[in-house]
């Protein structure tokens, strides 16, 4: 099997985008990580400090992978203009269903056409992750050629900016690697659009996050405390954040409404949540009739509830995000 007929298939499963690298282990990008974790930058997520050597090293998840295949799925879908009073945002990616589904279905269906591609006889092997998975995803799909990392650390696609969502196939199939710079993703250049509209100044340096800082980790991943100073500045977000990539330049250009019916807001939470509906949820069984089957249930009732409150008492003080006006600056 080549890696034209992996690209069709992948394809015809319904992704949208389908990358080739190799397997060997990323040397620079697993130092960078190493080097982030020491500086506590990833917070209280300590399943990301597990044995950190894995997310570099296919060889440590599948014995003799050779190949990694990355493939993308766009997201993207607009904003409407105006906040409702009393309600919280919801992040693009996570208002339809959990894409981890979403993503899983067309997995399972495109290793089984590989499987029946190679035969009952092959000794070929399949291995498939999705962002919960031990991977430096953006880093194999930037060196499979989908596009380059940002200074907001986000994988930049030329044809669908950053809205995409990763995942990947290890495989011990020696496979064609595509070429890096055969495409060209363009670059931020003197950018810094990300850096200055960040609200908790979170982009520390060009590619390094403080998750402790970014709005997406405080209201996703449930850290024990939140700074008054960070509550402050969260305004109506309630579940992720899109500001890093609502003022990329690229995204302006690039940014296409996804196809994928599955993951539009009207397929699960929606763009906005009531934050005093969030509050009056009382029992496990009124979470999950809310968020079951969406990304929302990753917090947990008490998460999301601190979120509201933290929703209701910005607007009380009329505590808002002010995004700067950017003019044009090329990228």
């Amino acid at each position: 099997m080549d890696s034209k007929t992996v690209k069709k298939l992948a394809f015809e499963v319904g992704f949208d985008l389908c990358g080739i690298t190799s397997a060997a282990p990323l040397e620079l990008e697993s130092e960078r990580f190493e080097s982030w974790l020491n500086e506590g930058h990833h917070g209280e997520m300590s399943y990301l400090a597990d044995r950190p050597e894995r997310r570099s090293n296919s060889n440590l998840l599948l014995q003799g992978a050779r190949s990694v295949v990355v493939l993308g799925l766009n997201y993207y879908q607009r904003d409407t203009t105006d906040s409702p009073g009393g309600h919280g945002r919801v992040s693009r990616y996570a208002r339809g269903r959990d894409y981890h589904k979403v993503i899983e279905r067309r997995m399972r269906e495109l290793i089984r056409h590989l499987e029946q591609e190679v035969g009952e006889d092959s000794s070929a092997e399949f291995k498939w992750f999705v962002d919960f998975g031990p991977v430096l995803e953006r880093a194999f799909a930037q060196k499979a050629g989908l596009g380059y990392i940002g200074r907001n650390s986000m994988l930049i696609n030329r044809t669908y900016g950053s809205w995409i969502f990763l995942s990947e196939i290890i495989t011990n199939m020696e496979l064609a690697p595509d070429d890096p710079k055969a495409v060209k993703h363009g670059t931020c250049g003197t950018c810094t659009r990300c850096i200055e509209a960040c609200p908790t100044g979170a982009i520390v340096a060009d590619w390094v996050i403080d998750a402790r800082k970014c709005i997406s980790y405080l209201t996703i991943e449930r850290p024990k405390e939140i700074p008054q100073e960070l509550a402050d500045k969260m305004g109506n977000r309630i579940f992720g954040c899109d500001i890093c990539q609502d003022v990329c330049p690229h995204n302006e250009r690039r940014a296409k409404l996804t196809q994928h019916k599955e993951l539009l807001a009207e397929s699960g939470v929606g763009e906005f949540l009531n934050a005093q509906s969030v509050l009056s949820v009382q029992t496990r069984e009124e979470f999950l009739e809310l968020t079951a089957g969406t990304p929302l249930t990753r917090p947990k009732l008490e998460g999301l509830q601190r979120s509201a409150k933290i929703v209701l008492e910005n607007e009380r003080a009329g505590r808002r995000i002010v995004v700067p006006e950017f003019g044009r600056k090329k990228a």
